[in-house]
């Protein structure tokens, strides 16, 4: 190949490619650049949204006790816990703990024991909840 065929074609590339730069940049007067772009966040801040909601309820001694917690309505359960509070507490078995969705617009974190305590104890559920965003 000629030189100058060479340099005809670097010449035509270089023009091609500095074309397709021109054509797809957001510096045209229409597009607003990244760095001065004042649009809304796509999603409020977290800050103040995480709420828990706690509950308590009695653990039978040589039985069974079950508690629920709920969040408010319209807010998204994101997780919970269980434990067993008070003297005795070490004769407690978890037998179940989770999600209860049974109502879609108060979800709530479920929780089960078993007792072979002498007295009763209490059992508390506890729900981390996301509000909606105001």
């Amino acid at each position: 190949m000629k030189p100058t065929t060479i340099f005809a074609a670097v010449l035509f590339g270089t023009a091609l490619g500095a074309a397709m730069v021109v054509a797809c940049s957001d510096d045209s007067p229409n597009n607003a650049d990244a760095a001065t772009c004042d649009c809304p966040a796509a999603e409020p801040p977290l800050a103040g949204r995480i709420t828990t909601a706690r509950t308590t309820g009695n653990i039978n001694a040589n039985g069974f006790g079950s508690v629920a917690a709920g969040c408010p309505a319209g807010a998204t359960i994101l997780g919970g816990g269980c434990y067993a509070e008070g003297a005795g507490s070490s004769s407690i078995a978890l037998l179940h703990a989770g999600f209860d969705r049974t109502t879609p617009t108060q979800p709530a974190y479920a929780c089960g024991w078993s007792s072979t305590a002498a007295t009763n104890v209490t059992g508390v559920a506890e729900a981390v909840c996301l509000m909606p965003a105001p």
